[in-house]
């Protein structure tokens, strides 16, 4: 984590489970390979980029299998965008 932080290392590849404790201020980049049940997770997962008026990029992979829950996901962010 020391290594990222720093810069040495460039890519941080991590589960959910272990992003939820992971607190980087500059994080330019989110990539979702699946798509949470619970819309409010992914607005927390891609909340990640972007603080504090810095730019960030979330870029999510969807399948068929996963096209209610990027309705869902559309629909929260169209409610509060």
């Amino acid at each position: 984590m020391n290594d990222f932080k720093s810069g040495r290392v460039k890519v941080l590849v991590a589960t959910d489970i272990a992003a939820r404790g992971i607190d980087i201020d500059e994080l330019s980049h989110v990539f979702n390979y699946d798509l949470p049940n619970v819309p409010e997770t992914y607005i927390h997962r891609i909340g990640r980029t972007g603080r504090a008026g810095l730019n960030g990029t979330a870029i999510a992979f969807c399948d068929g299998e996963e096209w209610k829950e990027l309705c869902d996901i559309e629909r929260l962010i169209s409610q509060i965008g």
